[in-house]
Parts: structure tokens; sequence; C-alpha cells
């Protein structure tokens, strides 16, 4: 619950998530969504604040409003989305941004997705000042994580594509074809070219020979004349719901069928009827079932991640507290979460039981906690003050003790 002056917004507003993914809807309801959206973006009109995330395999609206239960329980009764309400939200970003709730665990390109939909948000002017504290702070933590080595793996999903596509070819030598020349078609290019025997390029845009070096760049009006004669095809750009770029009249009018055609895109751009023609088709729902065996998420990080998304969410409502007070929480969650940190990586490690680490990382917590605060007394009456804190924090910890020996 937001008070009423934390951010100059009204008392009951909420933080709120309603979304829908790869795991829960077919990617033909999120292609009818996305056609549609329109009509789901009006449940979110008159918002505080919102934040859309839009991915070939999630749709989803992080938002703050006075009318958030309302808005839930709308969208709870549909099995096919999935909803959240206040730290869940964060911890829910906080996953996502590290490639925990994607196909491949720790893959990297969510990231920059968010990092972009983020930008573009703020300059809408539908993110302000606590959502913007919200994201800005995930994507520093998940940075944080992923360096400090707690993502065990840090795949692209295109290349982990590329990868089962040149699998499935088995061929030692092939010629593709990438639609497209964003992030998506470099990351698949990058892979292709130590196995393709050439790659051509289709794009709408003018490149430079830096971004392909050694592909041939065609537009799109010359599509039938890149796609002669290849083996593979990758789609790796977006278009308008329904409207394909490759449907089975083109097909038919090529002298030599691929053998594999894969559409990253969601809406698809490759009309799926083109596998009734003797051709391999992967879409996105296609793919998660080939690379889901692959889909085993670190465990391990359950904890950290609830401790850093409390702390996110924390840090977003009550941004208005006294600078001094400000100053002690600061210090406080940077040594909790050094001392969780190494916690994490001594339990990852098993160099020693759960309960000697926990112990040790309870111990030197409170001694990097209060040790400025009960060093240095300044007179004799502060000495006691401080003598009376111990003996307090002492007492405490003898009556927990003697509780969890009962």
């Amino acid at each position: 619950m937001i008070e009423s002056n934390i951010n100059d917004q009204k008392k009951s507003s909420e933080l709120g998530l309603v979304g829908t993914s790869y795991k829960f809807s077919s990617i033909e309801f999120r292609e009818s969504l996305m056609e549609n959206f329109d009509d789901f973006a009006s449940d979110f009109e008159g918002c505080d604040e919102k934040f859309v995330l839009i991915t070939c395999n999630r749709i989803e609206v992080y938002f703050i409003s006075e009318n958030t239960s309302n808005i839930l329980e709308k969208y709870a009764k549909d099995s096919r989305y999935y909803t959240a309400k206040g730290k869940d939200v964060v911890k829910h970003l906080l996953l996502v941004s590290l490639g925990l709730d994607s196909f491949l665990p720790g893959e990297e390109s969510i990231y920059y997705q968010i990092k972009n939909s983020f930008v573009k948000s703020l300059k809408n002017g539908e993110v302000k000042s606590s959502l913007k504290c919200i994201i800005n702070r995930t994507l520093s933590v998940s940075k944080k994580l992923r360096k400090a080595g707690l993502i065990t793996s840090k795949k692209e999903i295109a290349s982990e594509i590329a990868k089962k596509a040149v699998d499935y070819l088995n061929q030692q030598s092939f010629n593709a074809v990438i639609i497209g020349s964003g992030r998506t078609a470099k990351t698949i290019y990058e892979y292709l070219k130590g196995y393709s025997k050439s790659i051509s390029i289709v794009t709408s845009r003018k490149l430079y020979n830096a971004e392909f070096p050694g592909a041939k760049v065609y537009s799109y009006q010359e599509l039938r004349e890149a796609f002669e004669g290849s083996d593979i095809i990758f789609s790796a750009t977006t278009t308008a719901p329904k409207d394909y770029i490759i449907d089975e009249d083109f097909i038919k009018g090529l002298q030599n069928k691929p053998k594999l055609v894969v559409d990253l895109g969601v809406p698809r751009n490759i009309n799926p009827n083109v596998k009734n023609m003797g051709i391999t088709y992967w879409d996105m729902e296609e793919i998660y079932k080939i690379t889901k065996n692959d889909n085993i998420a670190p465990e391990y990080l359950d904890s950290m991640l609830k401790q850093e998304s409390d702390s996110i969410y924390l840090a977003a409502y009550y941004k208005k507290i006294r600078p001094e007070i400000k100053n002690i929480m600061k210090r406080a969650y940077h040594i909790i979460n050094e001392e969780a940190l190494i916690a994490e990586k001594h339990l990852k490690d098993n160099e020693h039981d759960t309960d000697y680490v926990l112990k040790k990382m309870a111990e030197r917590t409170v001694k990097k906690l209060l040790g400025p605060i009960l060093s240095n007394p300044k007179n004799e009456d502060d000495l006691k003050s401080k003598i009376n804190v111990l003996e307090a924090l002492g007492a405490k910890n003898e009556k927990d003790s003697d509780s969890h020996k009962a």
C-alpha cells in the first residue's frame, strides 16, 4: 500500500502485474492479444503509472493504481494469465530480468528487452517515480548478480535456437537466410557464420559492412531471389498480426524449397501452413518443446531473490524518509547483501553445513552493523547506553537460544 505522502500518489494505490507467457498460453492466444492490444490496455487506463513489456514469449503490464485489486480479480479468473501484487511483482520482474523465467535460464536478451521498453516508457511518460525506481534497481541488481556469477547460464535464446537448427539440418555446409537486422538477427548470424556456406540478410534498412561482414544483403523486394537455393530460413523481425512475409503461394514459386523454416516472431511472420508443403516449420511454441529440457533454473537463488526484491520494493515506496535514517538503511542493506552473497557462495560450494554458514553470517552482520554505533563513546552516559544495548542484545540472543532448545 502506498502511503499518501509517498510519491504524491493516492493512499490506496498499489503495485500490480497482469501478464501471459509461453508457460500459460498458446502462441495463437498471444497473437490475438497483440492484435487486440488496445482492448486489453484499456483496463489499465487511468493508472498512476504503467510499464508494458512485450517480447516473443510474454506480454506483461506492471502498474500502480487505486483500482489494482479489481483489475487483478478480473484476470485471476482466466488461467491464461498470471497476476501478482506488491513485493511479488518486484520478485517476478527480477526473475524475468535474470532470464530465469525464459526458455533458457540466464539468457541475456531479456535484460536488454526490459531496458529498451523502460526507455520508451520513460519517454512517453507512463513510467514515473515509483516504477522508475523499481525498474532501475531491478536492472542494477540483475547486472550485479550476473557479475557475481550466481546465474549459471548466460546463453542467448537466438544462439541456442540457431544451434538446434544446425543440429537438425545435420549438413556440413548449407545456405542460410535471415530476415531482419536487429539484435536477434545478429546473434543468429554470429553463430551461423562458422557453419554456413553463405548467409543472406533481408532487411528494410541500409546496412553497413561491419554489421554482417561477408553476408549478402537483400531488400524485401528481392525476397524471392534471396530465398532461392536456401536450406534454412530464420525470421527475426516483427510484422503486423496476420501480415505474413511468407505463405504457401510464395513457397510454391520457389524452384528449391528450404528444408527448415524458423519463425521467431510473435505475431508470426511466416504462415504456419507452409509445414504442409514438406517443410519443417518451427515457431516459438515448437521451439519451447525442443529446448524445454534445458530449462533448469538454479534453486539456490530463491532466498537471494526474495531479499533483493524486498529491498527494491522498500526503496521505491519509502523514499521520503529522513536522510540520517536513509544512510543507516543504505549501510545495513549493503552489509546484509554482502554477507548474503558470501553465505550463498559457501552453501553453493558445499564448504560448510547450513547452520554454521548462517550462524557466521549473522555474527558478521551484527558486528558490522553495530560496530560503528557502539564504538567511541562520547561520555560516561553514552558508554552506559552502549553497554545497555549490548546487554539487551545478549539477553535476546539467550532467550532465542532457549526457545530453540525447548
